[in-house]
């Protein structure tokens, strides 16, 4: 029992990445796609700057 209590807090501390896209679509029909890895916790940390400001 000791080692999956391990286990899983160590899952918790691993890196976790957002995924995110954005699609930009033009009147001419053509369409721009981009795609980027952001930090979870770095990300967390900007919006509730954002908040607090």
């Amino acid at each position: 029992m000791m080692v999956l209590i391990f286990y899983w807090f160590m899952n918790i501390k691993k890196e976790q990445k957002i995924k995110a896209q954005e699609w930009v679509v033009m009147f001419d029909g053509q369409i721009k796609k981009s795609e980027k890895q952001i930090d979870s916790d770095e990300h967390h940390l900007e919006v509730n700057n954002q908040k607090s400001d």
